[in-house]
């Protein structure tokens, strides 16, 4: 159950555009740690899909969860709009991107206390086997997204440095990908309407 756990947490940390949008803008042309931005957000993210997932196997008899989903991906569009908009405002107040790691624990709990994606992935694992087989799995997931966050912004990092990008495109490729975080945090947020 723990193996599937880390596989279905790795998975649904690098399929979300959502989150590699949210990440991109603090990983792009950073010299070190860009690991570390990754794992607080996974540890956020992993907490906030723990905590609902809580939540869910407390209330599942009792809430409506097409309800429940739609005010979650509400949530989920402002916080990645959030994150757009910090980027943005982060990018013209400042060029070094070692000093945006505030706040990165706390967008990732976010996005892992309301992302539908998350709770219909281990759905079947918080109504199904013995408690210790959902405390392995979901205890996998947090670990499995954790890592593959940590290991995603470490790759945009490394490949941006590696590729040489020259300062002009190091600057751009944030900026670009906070745009798109509002765009697509305005999209998700009017299509959850």
């Amino acid at each position: 159950m723990a193996l599937a756990g880390l596989g279905s947490g790795a998975l649904h940390a690098l399929s979300g555009p959502d989150h590699l949008l949210s990440l991109a803008p603090l990983s792009v042309g950073r010299r070190q740690g860009a690991w570390r931005v990754g794992l607080l957000w996974g540890i956020g993210h992993g907490l906030g899909t723990l905590a609902a997932s809580a939540v869910l196997l407390m209330a599942l008899s009792a809430v409506h969860l097409e309800g429940a989903e739609r005010w979650g991906e509400r949530v989920a569009a402002l916080a990645l709009f959030g994150m757009g908009v910090w980027g943005l405002k982060r990018r013209s107040l400042s060029s070094q991107p070692e000093a945006a790691t505030r706040g990165v624990l706390a967008v990732g709990l976010v996005h892992g206390l309301t992302g539908a994606a998350a709770l219909l992935l281990i759905l079947p694992a918080t109504v199904s086997g013995s408690a210790m087989d959902r405390a392995l799995f979901l205890g996998g997931f947090s670990i499995g997204s954790t890592l593959a966050m940590a290991a995603l912004t470490a790759g945009i990092a490394t490949f941006s440095q590696a590729r040489g990008l020259s300062a002009t495109l190091s600057a751009k490729v944030p900026r670009l990908a906070s745009a798109l975080s509002i765009v697509l945090g305005s999209a998700w947020m009017v299509g959850s309407l």
